[in-house]
């Protein structure tokens, strides 16, 4: 063991861990959105990841682990030379990061921040590393948010040549996830990932350069210049955001951090992320009645947000409060607009202090009036084949030119009740994710569709049973719907009774007449209470 040491001639560590090349690496703190363990209960869990990265290019790009920040809603990034030492230097010193490229197979991630002339690290041209050979890897190992120093870890290649993942003599920890890996030359060569588990102390795991230059080639293909912030295309909403939730979970800021969560609604009040964290610090603050406004707010723009940090039960009490004493009087509880102030903030004895939170008025009357959570109406006023629109015609019966689709959204068991009107009636029942609609009569039997919601956009996508002179031929039907704001009006497009059988005839013919679809095109508006 002696002579092999004795053969391997070590970097001159001081040369090449140089002070450009440790400005280059970064720090990560990507969080997600808090969550209360039951109702009731003011401990929130956090969803916190700690890693690290670094700068491949002067204008901000970083590349990290994908498990690092895959779950985030906000990424927070702090230079290795920013100046930490309190809490308003930390604050300062934060650069929130939009995720450009997520690929979890190979376990990279490509982030980027607003800024320039960053300090960077250059990749190694190598196909292979030597078995032996010395490497430094460089990062934030540790779990305390306090804790900005860089840390350097030494160790040697283990692996043979060109393996994926490499293994390296080298002991990390939690926090390096995401941090270089560099060679006697100060190049990098992989990218840290992971340790081995109990009984393989000393031994961790890094991705090879060629694999991360692979994830950057795949960026330049598809021409990929913006990502996105976790809810928000307004860099400002998702900053306020960021430094919310770092002031709330870091230093227990809760009165600062509800100042971030309004402004970040106040510039996009289409953020289902800002009146998530918005209800949960009235929650905490027990302005129950606020909490339970912005939660139903966050649920209308985005439910995922409830099924990634809540289950079923907590969400219908957080949503429905307990009313009992109301509906024991049966006396209906007005609340008119008022603003709630706190003065204290105290485990155990929460005096609410809510700076300009504003109550809106509403009505407690218990029965099946407090379970319905919206109303939709919609009509399509422009409804028939596409060609014959274009020229000014249409064919169609006129009892079959327009539809009407009212519905009814219950929270109870996230159900709802549609009524169709066009050349039938149809009545049906929906789940969030899907939608069954039965006709009693006209073109249509049955709709069975599909149903993606993301903010404001809704798109169903499905298959109906139409009804033609004793067959039931199927045919695709697509619809999206797009809510203006905040306002009530919806605009609505759909493409329906594309046949199936038109549709593969289409597609394997070169016949001009045999690729003719004969779809339905409709346009409307909608109304969303």
């Amino acid at each position: 063991m002696l002579l092999i040491l004795g053969q391997i001639t070590l970097p001159n560590w001081d040369a090449v861990l140089t002070e450009d090349r440790k400005k280059a690496v970064v720090r990560i703190l990507a969080f997600g959105l808090p969550k209360l363990r039951t109702v009731g209960d003011v401990v929130a869990d956090w969803n916190v990841s700690l890693g690290s990265g670094f700068f491949i290019d002067s204008t901000g790009r970083i590349i990290t682990n994908s498990h690092v920040v895959r779950k985030a809603k906000v990424i927070a990034v702090v230079l290795s030379d920013a100046k930490t030492s309190n809490f308003r230097e930390f604050m300062e010193s934060l650069y929130f990061a939009e995720l450009l490229y997520d690929d979890p197979d190979n376990d990279v991630a490509v982030l980027r921040v607003v800024g320039e002339n960053f300090k960077t690290l250059k990749f190694s041209n190598r196909k292979y590393l030597r078995q032996g050979e010395p490497v430094a890897a460089l990062g934030f190992p540790g779990t305390s948010y306090h804790d900005n120093k860089l840390k350097v870890v030494f160790g040697f290649v283990a692996s043979d040549k060109d393996d994926n993942p490499i293994l390296i003599n080298m002991s990390v920890n939690p926090g390096n996830s995401g941090g270089p890996l560099l060679d006697g030359k100060g190049e990098v060569v992989g990218v840290v990932f992971a340790k081995e588990g109990e009984g393989r102390e000393g031994l961790a795991y890094a991705i090879p350069v060629p694999v991360v230059k692979k994830v950057l080639r795949n960026i330049e293909l598809r021409k990929i210049t913006k990502g996105h912030y976790a809810g928000t295309e307004i860099y400002e909403a998702y900053e306020e955001l960021g430094r919310g939730l770092m002031k709330a979970l870091i230093f227990q800021d809760y009165e600062a951090a509800i100042d971030h969560a309004q402004k970040a609604i106040e510039l996009d009040p289409d953020y289902a992320e800002g009146h998530f964290f918005y209800g949960f610090l009235a929650y905490k603050y027990k302005a129950y009645d606020i909490a339970n406004r912005e939660y139903k707010t966050a649920y209308k723009l985005k439910p995922s947000l409830f099924d990634d940090n809540y289950n079923k039960e907590t969400v219908e009490k957080l949503l429905n409060p307990d009313t009992s004493d109301t509906e024991e009087t049966g006396e209906e509880e007005q609340q008119e607009s008022t603003s709630v102030s706190v003065s204290s903030v105290e485990e155990g004895n929460i005096t609410p202090r809510v700076e300009n939170i504003s109550v809106t008025s509403s009505s407690r009357s218990g029965g099946w009036k407090k379970h319905i959570t919206s109303w939709q109406v919609g009509l399509y006023l422009l409804r028939g084949n596409p060609d014959e629109l274009v020229q000014g015609r249409n064919s169609l019966p006129t009892s079959d030119r327009y539809e009407i689709t009212a519905a009814v959204h219950t929270d109870i068991w996230s159900t709802s009740f549609y009524l169709v009107k066009n050349a039938g009636w149809g009545f049906g029942i929906g789940a969030p994710m899907v939608s069954v609609i039965l006709f009693s009569g006209g073109n249509e039997a049955l709709r069975l569709e599909g149903i993606y919601r993301n903010g404001n956009l809704r798109a169903t996508l499905g298959t109906t049973v139409l009804r033609e002179d004793g067959t039931y031929p199927l045919a695709l039907r697509t619809s999206l719907w797009y809510r203006y704001r905040r306002t009530p009006w919806t605009f609505m497009v759909a493409l329906e009774r594309a046949r199936f059988e038109e549709i593969g005839r289409a597609l394997s013919s070169k016949d001009k007449e045999e690729r003719r679809i004969n779809s339905i095109l409709s346009v409307g508006l909608g109304l969303w209470f």
